[in-house]
């Protein structure tokens, strides 16, 4: 299983080419860690890993999502923007969960930071059935890689 998630990561960080954009930061919130992006160069789906400590006392344990965003630009030059998102959590704690979170939030680049407010309900379907509402969170990042948009 770690063996499976460390291939898959790697996969995930060689998807894109050495020119892509890419942010890595901190998560405060329902769920906090870490948060790797990759924005897509055009204007497709964004990809977010995050690994993080869940805060819900009913899944209380070691969070990894990985889900894929649109982006939609509110200002002009893409600065500031909005997502919608789609990707898949598991869980390691007492137990291991697995399910489906949404996402919905906001974006805003200053030079090579990026800001995030974002609000991710998951829905766990493997080992329990439950909903949780609790991981909002802000989301603080440093953009390496390709071109800045100014």
């Amino acid at each position: 299983m770690k063996r499976g998630l460390l291939l898959f990561f790697f996969a995930f960080l060689l998807a894109g080419s050495a020119s892509s954009q890419w942010s890595i930061g901190a998560r405060f919130g329902g769920n906090s860690g870490v948060s790797l992006k990759h924005y897509s160069k055009t204007g497709g789906l964004n990809i977010e890993m995050i690994g993080a400590r869940s805060f819900d006392e009913d899944l209380d344990g070691f969070a990894l999502t990985l889900m894929g965003q649109k982006f939609g630009a509110l200002s002009e030059g893409g600065k500031l923007g909005a997502f919608l998102g789609v990707g898949e959590t598991m869980i390691f704690g007492d137990e291991f969960y697995l399910g489906i979170s949404g996402a919905l939030g906001f974006d805003w680049r200053i030079g090579r930071i990026g800001l995030q407010l974002d609000w991710m309900p998951t829905w766990i379907f493997i080992n329990d059935s439950q909903f949780s509402p609790v991981n909002a969170a802000f989301t603080a990042r440093w953009m390496f890689g390709g071109r800045i948009r100014e």
